[in-house]
């Protein structure tokens, strides 16, 4: 999905998923609920099946539900209990890159990639086990990316209510709303128990994909905000041209909170670097094989540096590790997130959807990132965005006002009607470009823009 809030992302998976025609039939409810499940799997997976005793028991639950449940079920209800199932074999997993999509959200989802919705400009990933959701990717300059949320935040809360036994789906159908109104959401952070809030204004999102500027020196800049665009390769190749115009003899490519997206474009932009050699490398239980290689048609040939953070991931980590692997230039900052597989979506016959892990992705000396992340050249840590103030507690008699002083400042909190207090520290919102697609150059408040701008003179 190319705008505002969800974990679905990319035609093809580096990023965030694979789009294909492969089928695999469900469970359908009704008296003969085991005879029909047979009947449609293949036979060795439905010989495999019926002789496994969680198989057996799988359909004696249903059968038990469906005959001697107090309340009779509607097939409305009986469709909930087997898609219960259903998100309880994928949760089994406890892979939070796999989940079941819902048909009615699986619809939303079509209607929101076109625009009829407005967010914060996140993309949401399951939680582990299946519950939950996972900020995956931020647009930069949105209303979560502003407010201080981050890549791997667990969302907890929206608007006051617990949502950390739903999916993401659903938690994303309560953060969507109408242009112009106000979401709380809550998260927690790794290492921390602390719920952190932040209030955001929905708005559309339109994702601008490229931005580009000149650095003393002659030395170029261009950031690549996100790979889930079919144009964000031509925008590229053109603000590299325009920089050539304006006497650009150095690059810097920023990649930095750009979450990943379309492996095609992956490959696309990594070709624009390089002249020859594998790209990515795609590993499945089967085999390994070459997914792309550079097609010589260079963009950029002159000294180059590649900008990641900690929320760089997926495609970007494919362009920054093919860069770093072929040594044609030098990535600086934080190491990476570090996804390194990737999704494969099948339409399901009840309308919805299986988003299932089927591969791993290698660099081209064939290096798993999962978990990992790039290593940086250069390590530098991104000093832009402070990490926001924020604490919580209990105890305290209701109405009080609880005072916290640090470094000078005082920060304050209400108790609610249970004693409960918190407080979140809103994120300084960014300076933003008089122009779209003009970026905003502060070398002296950037230190990894300043490390790289040190490299290249």
């Amino acid at each position: 999905m190319n705008t505002a809030l969800s974990y679905k992302t990319a035609k093809i998976p580096c990023g965030e998923k694979m789009r294909r025609r492969a089928w695999i039939t469900v469970v359908i409810v009704g008296g003969v609920l085991a005879a029909l499940v047979y009947a449609q799997l293949s036979r060795p997976s439905a010989d495999a099946f019926a002789r496994n005793p969680n198989g057996q028991a799988f359909f004696e639950t249903f059968q038990a539900i469906q005959d001697d449940y107090l309340n009779k079920l509607d097939p409305n209800q009986l469709n909930k209990v087997i898609e219960g199932g259903i998100q309880g074999m994928v949760g089994a997993l406890n892979n939070q890159f796999s989940s079941y999509v819902s048909p009615e959200e699986a619809k939303s989802d079509e209607e929101f990639r076109r625009g009829e919705f407005f967010g914060i400009g996140a993309t949401l990933g399951p939680g582990e086990g299946g519950k939950g959701a996972t900020i995956l990717q931020l647009i930069r300059g949105k209303p979560a990316f502003n407010a201080g949320i981050q890549v791997g935040d667990n969302i907890v809360e929206v608007n006051g209510e617990d949502v950390s036994q739903l999916n993401s789906g659903q938690i994303r159908n309560k953060i969507v709303g109408p242009d112009g109104t106000k979401v709380t959401v809550g998260v927690k952070r790794a290492g921390s128990n602390v719920t952190l809030r932040f209030d955001m204004i929905r708005q559309r999102i339109e994702v601008t994909t490229v931005t580009k500027g000149m650095l003393p020196g002659n030395i170029g800049y261009v950031s690549l905000e996100t790979f889930q665009t079919d144009k964000g390769n031509d925008q590229l190749t053109a603000a590299i041209r325009d920089l050539k115009a304006q006497g650009a003899q150095k690059l810097i490519l920023d990649l930095r909170d750009n979450g990943g997206g379309q492996l095609q474009q992956a490959c696309l932009v990594a070709s624009d670097f390089l002249k020859e050699g594998p790209i990515v490398f795609q590993r499945t239980r089967q085999r390994t094989q070459l997914v792309c290689e550079a097609d010589g048609k260079v963009a950029w040939s002159g000294p180059l540096v590649v900008l990641v953070n900690r929320n760089s991931a997926s495609a970007s980590e494919i362009v920054s590790g093919a860069i770093q692997d072929d040594k044609r230039g030098k990535i600086i900052g934080e190491q990476t997130f570090g996804k390194g597989v990737g999704q494969y979506v099948r339409p399901l016959s009840n309308g919805g959807e299986l988003i299932l892990v089927t591969f791993e992705w290698l660099t081209p000396l064939k290096r798993g990132i999962q978990k990992k992340g790039i290593t940086p050249d250069v390590v530098v840590q991104d000093n832009r965005f402070q990490t926001p103030l924020s604490f919580e507690g209990t105890g305290a008699k209701p109405g009080d006002t609880v005072t916290m002083s640090i470094g000078g400042q005082t920060f304050t909190a209400k108790a609610n009607d249970q004693g409960k207090f918190t407080f979140s520290q809103p994120r300084p919102v960014p300076v933003v470009a008089a122009q779209p697609g003009q970026a905003v150059l502060d070398l002296e408040k950037d230190a990894i823009l300043k490390r790289a701008v040190e490299e290249l003179k």
